[in-house]
């Protein structure tokens, strides 16, 4: 049987198109979600926050609470809808909570290890972290939307940081908040 150079660059094609599609079905069923709901905490944290700025520790410690426990939530509902479980997925999920539980470790003893310190410093080193552990999950799962999320986000913590000090929590629901909602929220309409 032989197979012409024209009809096997065309098989070749739709298999790569197949994976692509396959590997943003896969992304956008549980980023969208999270996205969504951790750019809607991030809204409501720096708004809030903004007007009531000797509260800002106990509106952080309220959002991260529901962030982590809607987090487990989402992860457990599309786990458990996924058509697909394999052993390779449930290893890579350890591993970026692994990453995420070490990264939470990492920025507790950076802020003792630089303090004393603002709440804007401490606000903005946490974002930057944050924002590089998406980075690093876009390079590991070669999503270049998790990377410019990223890069963007983090650019806008530090225009926030430098330029715009007494507007930083309202910059930052916007630029932070809406970007990661934004995201969420495209590649819900768009990657199906």
């Amino acid at each position: 049987m032989n197979i012409s150079q024209e009809d096997a660059q065309a098989s070749l094609s739709s298999v790569q198109n197949v994976m692509g599609q396959t590997h943003k079905a896969l992304s956008s069923a549980y980023a969208n979600p999270l996205l969504i709901m951790w750019g809607l905490l991030w809204i409501i944290a720096f708004t809030t926050t903004h007007f009531y700025l000797d509260y800002a520790y106990y509106i952080f410690m309220a959002m991260s609470a529901v962030g982590c426990i809607g987090t487990t939530v989402i992860i457990k509902v599309f786990h458990s809808k996924a058509p697909v479980k394999d052993s390779s997925s449930q290893k890579m999920g350890w591993r970026i909570t692994a990453l995420w539980i070490f990264l939470c470790i990492y920025i507790i003893i950076w802020l003792f290890l630089f303090a004393p310190f603002t709440g804007l410093q401490c606000n903005a080193l946490i974002c930057t972290a944050v924002m590089f552990a998406y980075i690093v999950m876009g390079l590991w799962f070669n999503n270049r939307f998790m990377i410019v999320l990223g890069l963007f986000v983090t650019a806008g913590t530090l225009v926030g940081f430098y330029l715009l000090r007494d507007y930083y929590c309202l910059w930052m629901a916007l630029v932070g908040g809406g970007a990661l909602f934004g995201t969420g929220l495209y590649i819900r309409l768009r990657w199906r």
